[in-house]
């Protein structure tokens, strides 16, 4: 039997917030809570893993809102 090795996939902040639909600073906090991981280049700038995002998009959609 073969192992299978899924190669992870990392977005920009510009680029995960036009997934969620959200800008840079909601991307932060989702982080700072815990409900979103993140590592930082060698340059210091963040990269979300698109599994990640995904999970929380999907998360986000079965929400209620507010109102």
């Amino acid at each position: 039997m073969s192992k299978v090795h899924r190669v992870e996939t990392y977005l920009s902040p510009l680029h995960a917030g036009r997934l969620l639909g959200v800008r840079g600073a909601v991307l932060r906090r989702y982080a700072q809570r815990g409900a979103l991981g993140h590592f930082r280049t060698e340059g210091g700038h963040r990269r979300y893993a698109l599994s990640e995002l995904r999970t929380l998009r999907a998360a986000l959609k079965r929400r209620p809102t507010r109102g």
